[in-house]
């Protein structure tokens, strides 16, 4: 099986094809007009690949990050008639390390992280509590962890101050995690339709709840 995954969430986008031969990965930070840069990197990512399954991640973060990846990933899975799962930002960030307390955070503006704590250990990460949309004092641990996700390089002092570390690749594109986690959850892949960006903060502009229909009109 070889599955296409897109991460956008964060500053640092990207795109990867993983399959059992190994993972083919594009990244780059973008701060303006990803959808320029993203969607002919992933067209020459996929050019000669035969992709099963589409894997994307679906929230939290940037409104218009996510919104970008997410299109993209349906108009592919909607031209190439293939299914899509869709898998928590900050989750599959908090799968490229292995501990038991591992802090993922995406800088959420306005004051605020999206933030997951999550035992990593397993192949599939398990979420302790609940992913949450608050102040980083109210989610900082209280034992020691590991902070992953570009929240951690931006708050790597409070971080450090509350007796936690951040991972050295923190801010990193866990697009190779979206595509392994795609393939580990085939069973519960959606048809494109059906997928729906996950907010955990109502945005500034009221966005769809699933742009499946947007994009089938745009798929070649």
């Amino acid at each position: 099986m070889a599955v296409l995954g897109i991460d956008t969430a964060g500053p640092v986008v990207g795109a990867a094809v993983w399959s059992d031969a190994g993972v083919t990965m594009w990244s780059q930070r973008i701060t303006r007009k990803a959808d320029s840069v993203l969607l002919p990197a992933i067209a020459d990512l996929i050019a000669d690949a035969e992709i099963d399954l589409v894997a994307v991640s679906v929230g939290p973060g940037a409104f218009t990050g996510l919104r970008v990846g997410v299109s993209a990933a349906l108009g592919i899975a909607v031209a190439r008639g293939l299914k899509v799962v869709g898998v928590s930002s900050l989750e599959v960030r908090a799968t490229t390390i292995r501990t038991a307390r591992t802090l993922s955070l995406l800088d959420g503006r306005k004051g605020k992280v999206y933030a997951g704590l999550f035992d990593t250990r397993a192949d599939s990460p398990v979420l302790i509590g609940a992913e949450v949309d608050a102040p980083l004092a109210e989610v900082l641990p209280e034992e020691p962890f590991v902070a992953v996700g570009e929240g951690a390089v931006v708050f790597a002092a409070a971080i450090a101050a509350a007796g936690g570390r951040s991972s050295p690749d923190a801010a990193r594109c866990p697009a190779d995690e979206v595509a392994r986690l795609g393939a580990l959850r085939r069973e519960s892949a959606l048809d494109a339709g059906a997928v729906a960006l996950r907010y955990l903060r109502p945005p500034d502009a009221r966005p769809p709840r699933s742009v499946g229909q947007q994009v089938g009109r745009r798929a070649t």
